[in-house]
């Protein structure tokens, strides 16, 4: 069920969809935005080095991440699922 909404706010913690895993990074669909794409870059996938990205992510998997950044007018959603500890 999802609602049709604009964008996030930076800041934000938003649950994702994982759609496509990259060596550089995660794309995911955030699902409470109309399923809008956002992407994680690899350096903001975990704290610390990642050798293998899928040791992390994997696609259709459901994580929640935190917004870092959305440029509106070109669709674009940075997020970071490092800064999101356990309890949130």
């Amino acid at each position: 069920m999802s609602r049709v909404r604009g964008f996030p706010e930076n800041g934000d913690l938003v649950v994702c969809t994982v759609k496509n895993v990259k060596n550089f990074g995660a794309f995911v669909t955030l699902d409470e935005y109309d399923d809008r794409e956002g992407f994680v870059h690899v350096r903001d996938i975990a704290s610390g080095w990642v050798k293998y990205i899928r040791d992390f992510v994997r696609e259709g998997q459901k994580i929640v991440c935190k917004v870092l950044g959305v440029d509106s007018t070109k669709g674009h959603i940075d997020l970071s699922l490092k800064s999101v500890n356990e309890h949130q």
